[in-house]
Order: structure tokens, then sequence, then C-alpha cells
């Protein structure tokens, strides 16, 4: 039973659901609707070739326009019911039902129906309070129109009760008391209201019971017209930029003014325009003597009186634009009158059109020779030219004048400003934070677009790192107020800034972040945004985290995460202003943490000389003690390592980490028991290290006298280095230039001579020897560039100089004496007396006839030396300078026997 009790209940549901359905289809398969229905209901179900996408271009919601209905008397209003979508609704259609409804016409699919002029007030009423802009019910508007509105009659009541309360006291007194009919309905329940919410509802003693007449809304139609004349006046907001809010010296930008398009400027009909006079040179009378009187040039012209008096010189103009055109260094600018040019150029004949052609892409042609003047320059006219300034004759107009005054940001504020210059730059933001006003910020930093919000965040850091430092003055405080004034964002964006933190957009958080860093107002969740910047970065070498890292190290966050960014930053980056701040950061937070000490310590066993070296440098930085190991780790690098530059670096790291001392008892014991490349390398450190102590001088002089060629070389280059002018070591130098047997030492003890700078007479007499008399040229070079440095000047210099000048055979040398005579002023000719001599004793011992008889004189003495060593028995060779003797003494005239032969033989 049970069973079939439940399946009777399934069937009667079926069936009453069934039946719902076909009632329903039967009601609503002769419905049609029209095309604005169809739009508003279902839009969907229209296809695309015949939607009208029209209303995506106007402007709809609170922006849309309110529309006018204009009414006429005897006229209906047409309301439509539109064309039907047969693609929408297919199937079979049948008329729409009558409506029983008075002073109607039967209606159908399309036949509009028409309402009788004294209904259509009522129906647009009730479209205005109901906010409708369209036919969205027909059956509600036509039995809203039949009715007479009943239903909206009772929303009236809190219409008007809402009107009541945005109307002033009187007004509303005036309306409900007076303009009101006793006979309404709602005139005793706004009385009430009036008296609950003014205390009174009369208004007899504000309101005249006299009727109102046509002169009584002259003032109304008077403002209103007043009212439409201001809607069309520039609405001009004058904005700050953010340089003027700075008080940057010598910075002006004229505030920005919007203005509304369509607007009419009025005051340009009441602005007093100022007639510019170019003022008059002075007369040539004026500046000459008066004794002169008739002598001096009497002349009207402006150019000639400028230029003969003085006062101006012309200014060259490349351009070739202005070839017509005379321009004087103090702003004064004439034309030029010139001989009319015959034929014409091509421009003339022409006439290029102005809106193809700018000036920037005309190609002007070369003109040859130079047209003449038919009258004298005329001055220019500086009221009907743009960019024209009057003349300054006061001579105060220079160059320095006209330069806009450099402002200096705050020095303090260094580390800071490179952190987001680069972050910036890094992000390829270019808007300049000179170029921003406050209330430009304002409207940006509440864009709708990220992007435009970064780019506003990133102009305020810019600008809080870059404001200079302001010095009160009386008449700044008269301009702008209290110093105490400027912050360094302005108060109204602090705000917004502080809003920004949590903004959806992962960048604009950081550069949130970032900003409150530059203000000097980091807070706890600023700090967060950082951290997780850094965390977040899986490269390490990331801009964001760079300068996340950055902004946590300058406010003393020494963190490992931060420690090791900084580090990343340091060594795996090419750029030297990136290592140089980083560098610098690390050592900030040294003197917190030990961490910075150990990372920098495991870099030192890095396989890389260059991180080794930047390790090394950045140690030096550290503020606070060092560990033994880390001193030993130095020590080591600085005699062992392989790199001359980090050995350097390691000595110099120890030096100023306070660790002189055993720097210094290194370098002794190097010096006295070190083998030769110790040594050398010990004076290398001296010379770098810039020490020199009682205890290591003896030790240096011994090695000014090592028996190895390298380490007496290098002792001469650090007594150099060290421009050491003791007496024992200047003897020692001036011994090692004259009697050292290799020539490398000479010239090195030479340019170290000179380095030091001492010159006495015995130092001057060796220069001379060695210039005149050294075989090796590099030696003569290097005495001829010392007393180029010493700047010798004597007879005798000029007399060698001339000589060696003349007979010097090396290239190199003769062109470092001929430098030396110019520098000098000494004549490159010198003696021409004794030149011509040598020359004709040269020409006299080269002729045929003297070759010739040395020839026969050197055949006799061989066979000679031939039989006397046939006779004696001895097989030497002649010797080759006696051989040279005996031609001397011959040709000297000198006698010599068979006698004095044989002994000479």
């Amino acid at each position: 039973m049970k069973l079939t009790k439940a399946k009777g209940r399934c069937l009667k549901d079926l069936q009453s659901e069934r039946l719902y359905k076909q009632h329903l289809h039967n009601a609503t398969c002769g419905l049609t609707f029209s095309r604005e229905v169809i739009k508003e209901l279902a839009a969907e179900t229209i296809p695309y070739n015949q939607t009208d996408f029209h209303w995506l271009f106007s402007p709809s919601g609170p922006l849309a326009p309110a529309t006018r209905v204009k009414t006429q008397a005897r006229r209906a209003v047409p309301i439509s019911l539109g064309i039907t979508e047969e693609k929408a609704f297919p199937g079979p259609r049948s008329p729409l039902p009558l409506i029983p409804m008075s002073q109607t016409t039967q209606l159908t699919a399309k036949v509009s129906f028409t309402l009788p002029t004294h209904q259509q007030g009522g129906m647009l009423d009730s479209f205005k309070r109901t906010g409708l802009r369209g036919i969205s019910n027909v059956y509600n508007c036509l039995k809203e129109a039949s009715t007479g509105g009943n239903e909206d009659r009772s929303k009236s009541c809190h219409w008007d009760e809402f009107v009541l309360k945005k109307l002033t006291k009187t007004t509303a007194q005036w309306i409900v008391c007076q303009q009101i009919p006793n006979q309404c309905q709602n005139k005793t329940k706004l009385q009430s209201l009036l008296r609950t919410q003014y205390g009174s509802a009369s208004a007899t003693d504000l309101v005249k019971d006299d009727p109102m007449s046509e002169k009584d809304f002259s003032g109304y139609q008077e403002h209103s017209t007043q009212a439409e004349r201001q809607q069309f006046l520039p609405i001009s907001r004058a904005e700050t930029p953010l340089p003027v809010y700075y008080r940057v010296q010598g910075y002006s930008v004229s505030p920005a003014c919007a203005d509304e398009p369509g607007s009419l400027n009025q005051t340009a009909t009441t602005v007093a325009v100022k007639h510019m006079e170019t003022p008059l040179p002075p007369r040539l009378q004026d500046s000459l003597n008066p004794r002169a009187g008739s002598h001096v040039l009497h002349t009207e012209n402006n150019f000639e009186l400028e230029l003969f008096s003085g006062i101006a010189k012309q200014v060259h103009q490349r351009d070739p634009r202005n070839h017509d055109r005379i321009i004087m260094d103090n702003n004064s600018e004439y034309q030029k009158n010139l001989q009319e040019l015959f034929p014409c150029t091509p421009e003339k004949w022409t006439k290029p059109s102005t809106d193809t052609q700018t000036d920037s892409k005309v190609m002007y042609m070369v003109e040859k020779g130079m047209r003449r003047w038919v009258d004298l320059p005329t001055s220019a006219d500086y009221t009907a030219e743009m960019g024209l300034q009057p003349p300054d004759y006061s001579g105060q107009y220079t160059k320095e004048s006209r330069e806009r005054p450099i402002y200096q940001p705050m020095p303090e504020l260094s580390s800071l400003r490179y952190a987001v210059e680069e972050w910036k730059s890094a992000w390829k933001i270019k808007t300049p934070w000179q170029s921003v006003t406050i209330e430009g910020l304002e409207r940006a930093l509440t864009d709708l677009h990220c992007n435009i919000r970064l780019a506003a965040i990133v102009s305020c850091a810019s600008g809080a790192v870059n404001r200079p430092r302001v010095e009160p003055t009386p008449i700044d405080a008269g301009l702008y107020g209290r110093l105490q004034d400027i912050q360094p964002i302005p108060q109204s964006l602090q705000p917004l800034l502080l809003q920004a933190l949590d903004d959806p957009d992962r960048r604009v958080q950081i550069a949130a972040a970032v900003c409150q860093y530059a203000m000097g107002n980091a807070n706890a969740h600023a700090q967060e945004i950082l951290h997780n910047t850094i965390h977040q970065d899986s490269t390490g070498l990331g801009a964001d985290s760079w300068v996340a890292a950055q902004c946590l190290a300058m406010d003393r966050e020494h963190s490992r995460p931060v420690i090791q960014r900084l580090l990343s930053q340091l060594f795996q980056r090419e750029s030297h202003s990136n290592k140089e701040q980083a560098a610098s950061l690390l050592a900030s937070i040294s003197s917190k943490t030990t961490l910075v000490r150990s990372l920098l310590a495991e870099e030192l066993n890095c396989a890389n000389w260059k991180t080794r070296f930047l390790a090394c440098t950045t140690i030096s930085k550290l503020k606070g003690p060092i560990n033994k190991d880390l001193t030993n780790k130095l020590i080591y690098l600085m005699w062992n390592d392989w790199n001359r530059t980090v050995r350097q670096t390691a000595a110099h790291a120890l030096g100023k980490l306070g660790m002189g001392r055993e720097v210094h008892n290194e370098l002794r014991v190097k010096l006295e028991e070190g083998p030769a490349s110790w040594k050398v390398e010990a004076l290398v450190l001296v010379g770098t290290l810039q020490i020199m102590t009682v205890k290591l001088l003896p030790i240096f002089l011994r090695c000014l006298q090592d028996d190895f060629v390298v380490v007496r070389k290098q002792a001469c280059l650090t007594a150099a280095t060290l421009m050491m002018k003791d007496e024992m070591v200047f003897n020692q130098l001036i011994q090692m230039m004259e009697n050292d047997p290799a020539w490398e030492v000479k010239v090195v003890a030479i340019k170290a001579l000179g380095m030091i700078g001492c010159l006495t007479p015995t130092l001057n007499k060796l220069l001379l020897w060695a210039l005149h008399y050294e075989e090796e040229p590099r030696v003569r070079v290097a005495a001829c560039e010392v007393l180029k440095v010493l700047k010798v000047k004597s007879p005798e210099l000029q007399h060698l100089l001339q000589e060696r000048f003349v007979l010097e055979p090396h290239p190199h040398v003769h062109r470092h004496i001929e430098g030396l005579l110019q520098q000098n002023g000494y004549s490159l000719e010198g003696d021409k007396g004794m030149f011509h001599k040598i020359k004709n004793q040269v020409n006299k011992l080269s002729s045929k006839s003297i070759i010739i008889d040395k020839l026969l004189l050197m055949e006799e003495l061989e066979n000679m030396h031939q039989q006397h060593r046939g006779l004696v028995g001895n097989h030497s060779q002649p010797d080759a300078r006696l051989m040279s003797q005996l031609l001397q003494e011959h040709y000297r005239g000198g006698n010599y026997s068979n006698t004095s032969n044989s002994q000479v033989l």
C-alpha cells in the first residue's frame, strides 16, 4: 500500500509539472519583445551581425548626460514595441492580448500606441523617479499612465521628505506654507515634519504675503545667467612641483594648470601688456676724451656704437639660417641689409610647404662668396619676435649670470641615493622627480594601473633622497614658511605611501617599502617586505633584492641573508660602483657582527685572484678587531700568494687593521735572512706600505750594496718611492750611478736621484759626464731625462748639448738631446766654426791620395813586422793601437827613422 501511495504521488507530481509546463508554453507562445527589451534582458541572444556596439563609446552610469525631454502641445508620445526578433524567439506568434485601459488602441507586435498629452507627464515623471532610461516593462508603463501613477503617489511622500531635508530651513518653510494648497493630503504631514526638524513650520516673518510678480524672478534669471557664464571659465588648479617644495635654489617651474577643454579665457582681455623698449647704447662722445671734439665719429646707428665703443663683441653663428643676423654677446641682435641675390634660390620659386618640411629636416646648400651690405645693420624688433631679450649695456650680463646655480644634495644620503637611482635605472623608470608635482603624485598614487602607481612611488623616493639641505634665510622664511615644515615627503603623500605597502602588486609593495626607508620612516611592515624580497630572489643577483639588502644594511640590519646578498653583489658583479657600495655597507655593519669577517675569510681561499683581492680590500675597511686566524691568513698571502697585487693588498689590509708591528718584524727578518727573492719582495712592500724605521735603515743600505743586481735595482726604486733624502742613501745612489758594473743599475740610480730632486754640484757634474762619455745609450737617455726634470741650466750644459746634438750617433739619444735644447731655449746650430772645421778635416782625410798613402804605409809596416818576426822568432800579431799611433804621427808630420821603427817594432 505504501508503495502504491508513493507511486501515486510521483505520478501526480509529474502530471502537475507537465501541466504547468504546458500552461506556461501556451501563455508565452504568443509573446514578443521589442529590440530594447531584448538588448537589456537577453543581450546574449542577439547575433553579432545585428548587434549595435555604439553604446560602448557613450558614457553610462553616473557619467551619463541628463536627457532633456521636449514636450509639445497637442502631440502624443509614441511608444514603439520595436521589431520582433525571429531568430531569438522562433515559432508561431500571435498578437498581444488586449489590455483594458482607457483611451488606448489595440496593440500588435508591430503597431505602436500613443498616449494622450495629459498622460505624458505622468509617465515621464515615473521614469524620472524610478531612474529608468528606457522602457523596461511596457505593461507597467501603460498601467501607470492609465491610472495616473497611484502607486507612485505613496512613494511621493517619501520623496518629498527627502527633498525637504536637502533644502534650507527658509526655503522648506516657504514651500510648505505658501506653495502647497490646503486641500493637499500631505501638507499636514510635511508641516509636522518641519516642526520636528526645525521647531516651526511658519514662514510669515521671512516671506511677504504679497503675490510674487515677474520682477521677483529677475534676480534668479541673472543668477542663472552668471552661473552659465562661470561654467565656461577656465578652472585652473595651481600645482606645486617637488623642486619648489624642497626649496631647490635656481629651479623655477611654472605651476601646472589643468584647464578644461572648451573654456574661455576671460583674463586675456584684462592683462596689461608692457611695452618693451630697447635701451639706447652710450654714445662715443660720452666714453672718449672731450678734447677730441669734432674728430670723434658721430653716428646714430646702434651697431656702430656698440662695435666702436667696445661694449659688445659679435658672436659667430654657424647656423646658416642666421646668415642675415648679427648677434652680440650682450643679447643685442641686428638685421643685415644684404644685396638681393640673383638668380633666386630654389627655395623662393618652389615654395616648399611648411607642413611637410621642418627646420630640422631642411638641407641647406653650401653658399660660396659673400653678399654685400646695402645699408648698415638695423636693430631687431624685440616685441615682434619671440625668444629675443633686450640688450644689456651695464656690463653685468655674463655667462655666469645666465647659468642656473647647481644645488648640492645632502651628502649623508649618498648611499641611499645611489641605491634608489640604481634600482630606478634597473627597472627603466625614466620619470625625473623634478618634473612631477605633489597633486599629480596624489592622483597617480590612487590610479588604477599599477605601473603608474609604481612610477609615482619611485618619483617620491627619488625626490626624498635628492633633496638639498635648506639653509635658513629670511627671504625663504617669508616666502615659504618655517623650515620645519619641509619633510622628506609632503605630508599629503605619506598616508598614500603607507597604504601602498598593502598594494596587490608585489613591485608596488617593494617600491613603497623602499620609499619608507628613503623617508627615514622604516617600519616593521616595510622591513618584512624587503626580507621577503631577498628570500624570493632565486638567482641572488636581482635588482629588487639588491636594493632591499642596501636599505636593510643602511638600517643596521646584520642578518645572514642581507650579508650574503651584499657579498654576492661584491664578488659576482663587474660594476665598480656596486662593489664600492657593497664594501662600504659591509664595513658599516661589521662592528655589530663577526659574520662579515668569517664569510670574507672564506673568500681568501678562492682560486680566483680577483676574489682574493676584493676580499683583502674589503677586510681592510672593516671596523673592530680581527681574530688571529684572519691575521695569519693575511700574513701568508702577503708572502706566498702568486699574484703581486694580492700580496700588496694583504699587506695594506694588515697595516690598516692595526697589525703594523707584525708586518714590520716580518719585513726586517726577510731583509736580513731571506734569499734574494724575499729581499726583493720585502723591498716592494716597504715602498708600498711607506715604511722606513731606524731598524730598517741599516738593512736597507746593505741592500744597496747587495751582490744581486735585482736587489740593488729594487732598493733604488724603493728609495725613489720613499723620497729618501738621507745623506747616506744619497751618497750611495751617486756611487752606484758612477761605479756600478751593471748599466741597468746605473739607469735606475740616475732616475731615483731625479725623483728625489736633490741637485748638488757633484750630481750635476756626474750627469754631464754620463751624457757625454757613457757607452750605453740608455744611460745617456736617463741622464738627459734627469737634467730635464731637475731643470739644469748652465753654459757647460749648453756647449755639451750642442756638441752632442751634432755628434750623437744614436737616434733615441739624439731626440732627447733635441728636446732638452728646445726646453732650455738653446740654439740647435751651436758653434758653426767648429762644425765646419770638423767637416773639412773629415773631407780631407777621406780624399783619394790620403787613403792610398795610408794603405801603402800600412803595407810597409806590415812587411817590416814580418821581417822582424822572422829574425827574432816572435809569432805575435801586430798591435792595432800601435798601427793607429804610427799613422797619426805620420800625418802630423812627424819624422821617424828605421831605428825608431825597429824600436817600436
